[in-house]
């Protein structure tokens, strides 16, 4: 909510819609939320609409489909399975661990826009992506060499898939 708001509040959000199709973008945790059209966050918010889909919180602790007692937020190391080829995967291992910090995650409404699935409770997609656009709910910035080398592969791309 306080980031759309923001984006709203610096007329942001326009621009954002509208360099969507031109140049490469990554999102990055937050960033691939408010690129869905909704978010549960904040008692609901419109958000960007790059991705057709929502925004939605984990499960209860006690309410794990798999029975399994989580921590929420899901903080810390876990594996992005590579569910499509893209070039920003280059020199990435198909199941390579990345670290999160998040309580919600993506759920777009075309299962094509999903590039890379992570479980935590319930398997969900942990990296979308369409022409010049690819996001990811863990911080590659803290995820050591896979991370870095994540981010040398989007400073080389061109925005094609």
């Amino acid at each position: 909510g306080h980031c759309m708001d923001e984006l709203n509040r610096l007329e942001l959000d326009d621009m954002l819609r509208e360099q969507l199709g031109k140049k490469p973008l990554m999102g990055v945790c937050l960033g691939i939320e408010a690129l869905m059209g909704h978010s549960e966050e904040s008692g609901g918010v419109q958000c960007l609409g790059a991705f057709p889909g929502d925004t939605v919180h984990f499960a209860a602790p006690d309410a794990q489909p798999d029975g399994v007692r989580r921590k929420i937020p899901h903080m810390g190391w876990n594996q992005v399975r590579q569910e499509r080829h893209h070039p920003l995967w280059k020199d990435i291992a198909p199941a390579s661990w990345f670290y999160f910090v998040h309580s919600y995650y993506v759920v777009p409404s075309d299962e094509r826009h999903i590039a890379g699935t992570t479980d935590y409770g319930v398997r969900f997609a942990s990296v979308i992506l369409r022409p010049n656009v690819f996001a990811v709910q863990f911080h590659p910035e803290k995820s050591q060499s896979a991370g870095l080398q994540l981010l040398a592969n989007f400073l080389e791309w061109d925005g094609a898939a």
